[in-house]
């Protein structure tokens, strides 16, 4: 069986939409899995999410990379963070032993594998955080990487940058569940979307499936009890906000 890496990014404490992910993922074959950082902040589940990695990552059935979310809990990011984001740090520091947060703290940065890059901000200057929005922060991400697959969470939509002829990165909007051919003698710099804290105004949890040897990239959305995940965060005492996004989605 050819290797469908399912890719998964801003998984941010959001159980539910985690196992909803996951379990789609396993219905479509995915053989490994790669979470594109930012595993805990905003939501309700900061442990049970990292024991869950955890055990895939020791399992050698995932590769976990460390998003800026899962950094600022071992290090002082208060002023990178809005009021809402630092709130939900603190508290998640409340709920994680010495071994979760030593979990983190393991995870790298960045890896590339062949001809592929993974990444949670950008392949540029990755610990700076840099979004990938736009022609330019995708085409510095894809020189930065040198590979012909970068994929990069972060930025909470999906979207998709391929390479044209004369070497611009053009933003393509995918639709969940068409596959995508992306031929490897261009670069593309995939953005996945978040698991766990959607923003374009759909609620359904956001994932993709990379198959190399196919050289097909699907974007999907999955489905979950986005009202449950809601009423765990109300009953944290976490900021109202955080609750009102998974249901709105925005």
């Amino acid at each position: 069986m050819s290797e469908r890496i399912g890719l998964f990014a801003d998984l941010h404490s959001n159980l539910e939409a985690f196992e909803a992910c996951i379990s789609r993922a396993e219905e479509l074959g995915v053989t490994r899995m790669v979470f594109l950082g930012d595993l805990v902040g905003y939501n309700a589940d900061p442990a049970a999410l990292i024991e869950r990695i955890a055990d895939l990552v020791h399992s050698k059935k995932a590769i976990a990379i460390l998003g800026n979310h899962d950094e600022a809990v071992f290090k002082d990011c208060r002023n990178q963070m809005n009021a809402s984001a630092n709130t939900a740090i603190e508290w998640t520091k409340t709920q994680l032993s010495d071994s979760h947060v030593q979990f983190l703290k393991n995870l790298p940065l960045i890896v590339q594998e062949e001809n592929m890059c993974f990444v949670h901000a950008s392949a540029h200057n990755p610990s700076d955080w840099n979004y990938v929005t736009d022609s330019m922060s995708a085409w510095r991400c894809a020189q930065h990487s040198g590979k012909s697959y970068t994929f990069v969470g972060h930025a909470h939509e999906q979207a998709l940058f391929y390479q044209s002829a004369v070497g611009k990165l053009i933003r393509f909007a995918p639709h969940p569940g068409d596959e995508i051919p992306v031929l490897p003698h261009r670069q593309w710099v995939g953005v996945v979307g978040s698991l766990g804290q959607p923003r374009d105004g759909n609620p359904e949890a956001c994932f993709a499936v990379f198959e190399p040897a196919a050289e097909a990239l699907t974007f999907h959305r999955a489905p979950y009890d986005h009202f449950a995940a809601a009423d765990k965060v109300r009953r944290a005492g976490l900021p109202e906000d955080l609750a009102n996004r998974l249901i709105t989605g925005k």
